[in-house]
């Protein structure tokens, strides 16, 4: 009974080691990561010329996050370009093997995804336009204005809990909330501190952060999301690929070129 007992004990740690490669090792087989990313939210990713080649190019400190990952990994970089608010389904359904792409840990997504640990963290503040800044201080103010976020981001939840009494205005794309700002078809725009900054360079004389507070904790940070499940090898690897970079200063130098040339980017294209 003892040898049968041990058998099955062998047995199941054989399995439980099988299934905890198995991502790691098809995505190494298959010679591609494949990662989802919504490429339309500078600096985190967004498309770029290189004047060098002519050619476009996805770059930014997620995009450099990526393909790091993959060249760890040994395999190729394989960036797919969805909606934001798709991006979870897609890697539940097998489509995906990570999303990289300003993500942020919640306990809603932790439901249902595993996250790597945070590799960045930013502030959530509300951008306003100029000539509105002195009249929109507070929450109060906001009621009945028309205030933007990015289809299924953190600023949407944000939006539904502390601006209730504000009309939603919720798309999938930063550049046209951001044109909305400018145009007045909105009043406010949640969105994160350093995105906002690029979208502010663009824009120098028309939007400006306002005091109105956005209660939100930002110490989760955002991290990759890969399928929920027995996958630990693979997420021990993102795991050690991050910490190295955020060690060494690696990843700074990445989010301070990024930032740099998304502002170009935007104001050239004003």
């Amino acid at each position: 009974m003892k040898k049968i007992v041990a058998i099955l004990v062998a047995l199941l740690v054989m399995c439980t080691a099988v299934a905890l490669a198995d991502q790691l090792a098809d995505i190494q087989a298959s010679g591609v990561l494949r990662i989802g990313s919504n490429i339309a939210f500078p600096p985190y990713e967004f498309f770029w010329t290189n004047p060098e080649t002519g050619e476009e190019e996805t770059i930014g400190f997620d995009m450099m996050l990526a393909k790091g990952i993959a060249e760890k990994l040994g395999v190729e970089a394989k960036v797919e370009d969805m909606q934001f608010s798709g991006l979870i389904t897609a890697l539940r359904a097998g489509e995906l093997d990570c999303i990289i792409s300003g993500m942020a840990i919640k306990p809603e997504r932790l439901e249902v995804v595993d996250f790597s640990i945070p590799y960045f963290s930013g502030e959530q503040i509300l951008l306003v336009r100029k000539e509105d800044y002195d009249k929109l201080k507070t929450v109060e103010d906001m009621a009945g204005l028309k205030v933007g976020a990015q289809t299924g981001s953190l600023q949407a939840g944000i939006l539904e809990e502390q601006f209730s009494a504000s009309e939603e205005y919720i798309i999938d794309n930063p550049n046209i909330l951001a044109l909305d700002l400018v145009q007045g078809n909105i009043d406010g725009w949640l969105i994160t501190d350093l995105v906002a900054k690029q979208y502010m360079a663009a824009y120098p004389d028309t939007m400006e952060i306002s005091e109105v507070p956005v209660v939100y904790d930002s110490s989760a940070g955002i991290g990759v999301a890969i399928a929920k499940g027995d996958n630990e090898t693979l997420l021990a690897e993102i795991n050690e690929y991050i910490e190295s970079v955020l060690a060494d200063g690696t990843f700074a130098a990445w989010v301070d070129d990024a930032a740099a040339k998304s502002a170009a980017l935007l104001i050239e294209e004003e």
